[in-house]
């Protein structure tokens, strides 16, 4: 029963993790989606201390923990805290914003954690006590673990669209109490087979307790799925975000809400829709209608209901529009959408003849398809353009970021990077332009990067005199970057268009001091300072001098650090903190510091789990080595910086990080957990010879894999699954082998294999935060790196063999 317990709660505490994360996104921010992770890695670790300080205090404890009433016993608490700690997270006033100014929060981030680990403990303890109390059946309960957890990463990506978040998650909870009624059943059968009495007092008693409780469950879950439990189960949106903002304005209402894996789209009609960003203020006409769908509560795809002529007008007086009126030819315009929605006005009002819309999400594209009856490509922009050979007079990217600027630090975008202006320019037409209009911010950040990320993309082409490509605009919040594929010459025509609608320039070839900060006036003109300055710098060769020195992290992005919104140097934070008035919840909004201040919390508690066993442990139990601890825990951070890496990687070929996270995480664990199996005919020579040929792998993908990336991001969708499948088999079948194996040949009774299970759990848990760093600091390829020297030390580790 123990094996089959071990591929439910597996399953189910999966799909119970990733919709956790889908839960995070939207009541939270995208950056705080990663503590699910930690929380789940921490309450296995800490189920293999509980278990290795057990086992030296109880007699038996194998077969009692092993027995079908304890197995029952831990299915029904699972499913209780599962269902309860949700509940919990969806009800508590969690708001990390005010962690500096109102201690309660601190209190409320500790239940949170320590209620939502509670599940994940449960199935850790069941997973622990399978491995520690059957070493000769490791690979079986790997197999199962693994298998498990591969069908627990798919169930969200199938049912979400049918269920939604908080009625999946109650459902998945109940999945593993199957083998309560199936193993009712099949006794019963046994019994009237045998013709034994179902009255005995014993049998009746246990019988009627599981029975009593687990229907019980089913009952309370019943109600939270029906429609009267709706409020309890509704995942809303954080306060802080546009759609929450919105709503709460009269006569607003949700007309429809779609949600998939990829994100959960809520359609909002509302009288005070007003979106037109960078609109001149002398613009005094009134607006046309609008309305928007929001992505996870946030970032706004707004849609403008009248498509007459005059409605569009609006459009002329956005900054965008200079982009327009440069352009030579407007006959073919692609849109690159990442919300927003002002571009397709802004094409239309400019009578584009052919406008070709690029949309990932699969709602939004049929959303803008029926409204505006454009052609609309359900696609990843980078792979689109890899496979297209056309050619545009206009690229116009859009993607206005979160309502809440540093909450997106963390998030991977393959849009503004170095290889992503190649792209564009690779297909605009001799004298072709990009748009992209972007929140203007202060200090200077993301105009300064943007516009590097462009000359590094005119200079890769061997362009000559790159920054003769460029114009910068800007009003109060906005501004709006030009690259053109030829040198702008109309310089006039700018100037004109600025003055006359109140804008500033920021950039422009033969632009003078005297030219800037005339509208929208700042106490200096900041943005021009620093762009002109960098140019300066590009042609004297110093422009490494000029990001090493800037107080910002303002160096162009290249699709090996695809973080557009990340901006933070820790060398200089005390002077951002400064910056920001001395603040310290404007700190709180990067990603980056809540990385740091959750993997010094992790930390802690990492040592206490790995200390506290030790500390209890009765005199006489042969405990693990040193060299014994360090291995698991070595093995537990290479495959985690494994997975963390691909996940990243391949985040460009599916355009989706939650897509990409699913496709990885699935296949990886199938693999691994064949490979797991296969332990079970392998002996402890084997172990060495293995990581070696694994270490020997990831250098090759070291070197390798962005060269095939890039190559497969222009096949058919079919082609570049099977492709991104294939180069995971072989990996994966390896990475599944040194866990297993190690825990039957080098280990020697259950409090070792406990304590192992400690060891790995927690290494995951520093891992899986560490890595988010490694990626920010110095690239996605760096966490494979230190992936090598994980599995490096664990082979220097083996040694010890069984007493």
């Amino acid at each position: 029963m123990i094996f089959s317990a071990v591929f439910l709660l597996s399953l189910s505490s999966l799909a119970f993790e990733v919709l956790l994360t889908r839960v995070f996104s939207i009541s939270q921010w995208n950056h705080l989606s990663f503590m699910v992770i930690s929380i789940a890695l921490f309450g296995f670790a800490a189920s293999g201390s509980f278990l290795s300080i057990l086992d030296t205090r109880v007699k038996d404890l194998g077969k009692r923990l092993s027995s079908s009433s304890a197995v029952n016993i831990f299915i029904i608490l699972y499913t209780f805290t599962a269902i309860g700690s949700f509940l919990i997270l969806n009800r508590i006033p969690l708001d990390y914003f005010r962690l500096p100014l109102e201690p309660i929060q601190g209190l409320y981030l500790l239940a949170v954690y320590l209620f939502l680990a509670l599940p994940f403990f449960l199935t850790g303890l069941i997973i622990s006590v399978a491995y520690s109390f059957n070493p000769e059946k490791t690979g079986f309960v790997y197999f199962a673990s693994m298998t498990g957890s591969a069908c627990g990463a798919i169930i969200p990506a199938l049912f979400l669209p049918l269920l939604g978040e908080g009625r999946l998650i109650i459902l998945s909870a109940l999945i593993p109490m199957m083998l309560i009624f199936i193993k009712k059943t099949s006794k019963d059968s046994d019994r009237a087979k045998r013709g034994v009495s179902q009255g005995s007092l014993f049998y009746r008693k246990r019988a009627g307790v599981f029975q009593v409780l687990s229907f019980g469950i089913v009952l309370t879950a019943g109600f939270l799925i029906s429609p009267k439990g709706d409020k309890m189960v509704n995942v809303n949106p954080s306060p802080y975000k546009a759609s929450s903002q919105l709503l709460q304005f009269p006569n607003t209402r949700v007309t429809d809400t779609v949600t998939s894996i990829k994100g959960r789209i809520d359609s909002i009609k509302s009288p005070y829709i007003r979106f037109a960003p960078g609109l001149s203020l002398k613009y005094l006409e009134t607006m046309p209608r609008q309305w928007a769908a929001f992505k996870d509560g946030d970032q706004p795809f707004t849609l403008y209901r009248s498509l007459s002529q005059k409605d569009r007008q609006f459009s002329g007086f956005m900054l965008q529009c200079v982009g327009y009126r440069l352009a030579s030819k407007r006959d073919r315009v692609l849109l690159i959408q990442n919300g927003g929605g002002s571009a397709i006005i802004c094409a239309l009002a400019a009578d584009a003849k052919r406008i070709t819309i690029v949309e990932q999400h699969p709602e939004l594209a049929r959303i803008v398809q029926r409204h505006y009856q454009l052609p609309v490509r359900n696609q990843n922009p980078r792979s689109f353009l890899s496979q297209s050979d056309q050619r545009f007079h206009i690229i116009h990217v859009e993607d206005w970021g979160t309502s809440l600027p540093g909450t997106a630090a963390l998030t991977q975008q393959y849009l503004f990077t170095v290889e992503a202006f190649t792209a564009y320019l690779s297909h605009l037409t001799e004298n072709g332009l990009i748009i992209i209009s972007r929140k203007l911010l202060l200090p200077p950040a993301d105009s300064i990067r943007l516009w590097a990320a462009a000359y590094e993309g005119l200079r890769s082409l061997e362009i000559k005199n790159p920054e003769t490509h460029m114009v910068i605009l800007r009003n109060w919040d906005t501004f709006t970057l030009i690259v053109s594929a030829g040198p702008i010459k109309n310089v006039n025509e700018i100037k004109l268009f600025a003055s006359r609608m109140n804008f500033d320039l920021v950039y422009m070839p033969e632009i003078s001091k005297e030219m800037v900060n005339r509208f929208n006036v700042f106490d200096a003109p900041y943005h021009f300072l620093d762009i002109n300055r960098l140019a300066a710098a590009y042609r004297t060769g110093t422009e490494n001098a000029f990001f090493e020195t800037h107080l910002l992290d303002v160096k162009p992005q290249k699709d090996s650090r695809p973080f557009p919104s990340r901006f933070l140097k820790w060398s200089k934070v005390r002077k951002i903190y400064q910056s920001t008035g001395s603040r310290p919840y404007s700190l709180l909004m990067s990603g980056e510091i809540v990385v740091a201040a959750v993997f010094v919390v992790a930390l802690m508690v990492a040592i206490f789990l790995l200390v506290i066993p030790v500390l209890i442990m009765s005199k006489g139990t042969k405990k693990a080595s040193f060299s014994q601890i360090v291995y698991f825990l070595s093995v537990g951070a290479g495959f985690l910086f494994v997975e963390l890496f691909f996940i990243k990687e391949y985040t460009l070929l599916f355009g989706n990080p939650v897509l990409s996270f699913t496709f990885v995480l699935t296949a990886i664990l199938v693999f691994s957990a064949v490979g797991g199996f296969f332990t079970q005919y392998l002996k402890q020579q084997h172990l060495k010879i293995t990581i070696l040929i694994l270490v020997a792998i990831l250098l090759v993908i070291f070197f390798g894999l962005d060269m095939v990336i890039h190559q497969i991001l222009g096949f058919s969708t079919v082609v570049r699954y099977t492709m991104a499948i294939l180069l995971l088999i072989p990996l994966g079948f390896l990475l599944g082998i040194p866990f297993p194996l190690a825990m039957q040949h080098l280990l020697v009774n259950p409090v070792q294999r406990a304590y192992a299970w400690t060891a790995n759990g927690c290494a995951s848990v520093l891992t899986a935060i560490a890595s988010a760093q490694i990626a920010l600091s110095h690239g996605i390829p760096t966490i494979l790196i230190f992936a090598v020297f994980s599995y490096l030390l664990a082979f220097l580790c083996i040694g010890t063999r069984k007493g």
